[in-house]
């Protein structure tokens, strides 16, 4: 730079990054830079500026930033473009293939895109932007990124908007260079998860020949993955982890972390007594469970595993309804004491449109559950199908960039990098309250089912998978490199974890198969009782002077509140009906049937689009100011201690939405849930959720539900759809 002037004009973004990083944490900038920064603050009374929108003349002489020469100057804004290059693009170099494809990598990555030379290598450069040591080597700096963004882990999290969430990622990722140190009795841990993993699907791989089981062969890392994560939830003062998944693993699950008991997974196989109307064979992939859980580390947790059917996405949007309800009975403000964990197949996260309305809808004031920890299991194929042929994205997880939440790509053949990437992923759940992705990569042992053979169609995977270790064979080799854990300590751990499911066995040859439901339990146990003469008679009527009240409190609006003239005379006229002086319209009928179940103490939520004034004008139950825009909803002021009066307009969505206040009602019984289609032909977009989840929820899953569907339509000529 010379001595008078101003600053270059090539050298503005090497200032800009500067400035963005001051403004993310100014302590991560030079004494210099940091009272440079203040004082222009100061000077330009702001607290963010994009630099290049700033005339340059007078806020960058040369007489007032840090002097710096040309060179260097320009060697460093090359250095900070391929540090960036890294942030942005080092996922596709990193090693997440357990199968060691190859990949392509991207020519952002090499150096001598940047001007670079090998003798630039021991050249030092400023690396406090990388949060290291202030000053380092190209050659140490390259090392830093490498193992950071491309080893066992890739992370996406450019796409990020806030600067706040991607300055926490990256200090979070670059400070460790993206790893995290076992001790021994963690490495155990994870040791003695997978081996209960592998030895389970061996074991019934061998007892129940020809059985389908969707073997979670292959990608076992995820039982010590979500035995962490249920961990860090009862740590951080949670009291309940709700878990959804498809059929893939699911009973490794629910042996090995939901802790049903062996013995009767095994009765399941054999007994004669699951010939029910929905099939033999269906109930033991399906039906949900429930039971309490002890840490390691000595916290208690409930743990319950929603049913799914085999629509495998769908059960989403259910989970994060019966999250929500779960907390709102525990009045859980801050969503951190019900935690919903969601594992996904790879090609059905990419393939079905129900996650992208999960994810457009998940932080919704109406819908949020403060966070998801998403789990894609990531087999790099689907059925028969190749990712090349079931996707048009690089990744499963693309679709959920429409969040601004991190993506954490991780190699499941490593289960410490497995380990790092829940705990980053918990930590940002925690912190942020927002869902949070991690892609583990992995394989599919076997076919589809057991009984597939995989080489008709991918016959080089396949070959390839053959040649493999198992999971739990190259983590051991690690850890004996280690040498913190002996061949005699996993041995042993291999030998208990046998001996359990062969006494497991002898029990289920020999005991009763308990075949527990959850109906009317919980929650729902005063809503049953014996038969239909013994249930109590219950009252509906409401007094002519209860009903004139309720609805008449409906007119009353707060002195400043400014109603739209056409609500005006709408309210003239409930309140003539509320006198007696005018008929009952559908309107006012309805906004009776809604306040009188209030005033009773029951608490309604309404769901659906435009249902807060309702599609046809007739509901009105949410105002608005007509100068301020200001919301005001009369049915929640009734009088004191009446029940809460909820109406939400959703998204255009019908299979989310409805999934969600299905899942929803499954929690709160005490309460009028209500999912309303716009116009009521809508609902086959949620015929999916219609047929395998409501109208099947007490047959089929021996759960109960109180849910109402609203299908209004129109007397306007619009023909059959409308």
């Amino acid at each position: 730079m010379s001595d008078q002037g101003d600053l270059p004009l090539q050298s503005l973004a090497f200032v800009e990054r500067m400035y963005e990083q001051y403004c993310a944490d100014p302590n991560s900038v030079d004494a210099e830079w940091r009272a440079y920064f203040n004082g222009w603050n100061e000077q330009n009374a702001v607290d963010s500026v994009t630099l290049r929108d700033a005339k340059p003349q007078g806020l960058f002489s040369s007489q007032s930033i840090p002097s710096m020469s040309d060179a260097t100057l320009v060697l460093q804004e090359r250095l900070d473009g391929m540090i960036r290059a890294y942030r942005v693009r080092g996922h596709v170099k990193a090693k997440l293939d357990p199968l060691g494809l190859p990949r392509a990598g991207h020519p952002e990555l090499e150096p001598a895109r940047y001007g670079f030379e090998d003798a630039d290598l021991e050249r030092v450069f400023s690396a406090k932007g990388i949060h290291g040591p202030d000053q380092a080597s190209l050659r140490e700096i390259l090392n830093h990124l490498e193992e950071t963004y491309c080893g066992h882990i890739g992370v996406q999290f450019m796409h990020i908007d806030d600067l706040k969430i991607k300055s926490w990622i990256q200090h979070r990722v670059e400070s460790t260079r993206n790893r995290f140190k076992m001790s021994r009795s963690l490495q155990l841990r994870v040791l003695s998860k997978l081996t209960d993993a592998e030895v389970f699907e061996q074991f019934i791989h061998r007892k129940f020949l020809g059985a389908k089981r969707f073997s979670l062969e292959g990608g076992e890392s995820l039982i010590p993955l979500l035995d962490l994560a249920i961990d860090e939830i009862a740590e951080s003062g949670g009291q309940e982890a709700v878990i959804a998944m498809a059929h893939r693993g699911r009973l490794n699950v629910l042996s090995n972390i939901m802790g049903k008991e062996a013995s009767q997974i095994f009765k399941e196989f054999e007994d004669s007594d699951l010939k029910m109307a929905q099939g033999k064979g269906d109930v033991k992939y399906h039906l949900g469970y429930s039971s309490d859980y002890r840490t390691v580390t000595g916290y208690d947790i409930h743990l319950s595993l929603c049913f799914n059917p085999s629509h495998l996405e769908f059960v989403g949007p259910v989970l994060l309804g019966r999250v929500r309800a779960k907390q709102e009975r525990l009045k859980d403000a801050d969503r951190k004491l019900v935690v919903p964990i969601l594992i996904h197949g790879d090609a059905a996260f990419a393939g079905q449109g129900v996650v992208a309305e999960m994810l457009n809808f998940s932080e919704l004031p109406g819908y949020t559950v403060g966070g998801t920890v998403h789990i894609i299991v990531n087999n790099q194929i689907g059925f028969t199908t190749s990712p090349e042929y079931s996707r048009s994205t690089m990744y499963p997880s693309d679709v959920a960039k429409l969040l601004q939440v991190p993506i954490i790509h991780v190699n499941g053949e490593h289960p410490e990098a497995v380990a790092q990437a829940i705990k980053i992923a918990m930590d940002f759940r925690k912190t942020f309250r927002k869902d949070v992705i991690i892609d583990m990569w992995c394989y599919r042992l076997h076919g589809h089912n057991e009984g597939d053979d995989p080489a008709f169609t991918q016959p080089v995977m396949y070959d390839a998978i053959r040649k493999r270790k198992t999971v739990r064979e190259a983590y051991l080799d690690n850890l004996l490199a280690m040498g913190e854990v002996t061949e005699d300590e996993a041995r042993e751990i291999r030998s208990e974890s046998r001996r359990r499911l062969e006494e497991a066995l002898q029990e289920a040859k020999t005991g009763v198969r308990k075949f527990e439901t959850d109906t009317g339990k919980g929650v729902w146990s005063k809503y049953v009782g014996g038969s239909a003469e013994d249930l109590p008679s219950v009252l509906t009527r409401v007094s002519e002077d209860v009903l004139k009240q309720v609805l008449h409190a409906q007119t009353l609006l707060p002195e400043d509140f400014e109603a739209h003239p056409k609500i005006k005379r709408l309210l003239k006229n409930r309140a003539e009906m509320a006198a007696g002086e005018r008929p009952l319209d559908w309107g006012g009928a309805e906004a009776l049937a809604f306040g009188t179940l209030l005033y009773e103490g029951v608490g309604i939520r309404l769901s659906g689009q435009d249902s807060g004034r309702g599609t046809f004008g007739h509901r009105h139950s949410v105002l608005h100011n007509f100068k301020s825009g200001e919301r005001y909803s009369p049915l929640n002021h009734l009088k004191d201690g009446q029940g809460r009066y909820e109406v939400i307009d959703s998204p255009l969505s019908e299979a989310g939405i409805l999934g969600m206040e299905f899942g929803y009602s499954l929690d709160m019984p005490e309460d009028l849930v209500i999912w309303e289609a716009q116009f009521g032909d809508f609902a086959n977009g949620a015929q999916v959720i219609i047929d395998q989840f409501i109208a099947t929820t007490e047959d089929k899953w021996h759960r109960l539900s109180g849910l109402v569907m609203l299908l209004p339509h129109g007397f306007e000529g619009q023909g059959p759809e409308h």
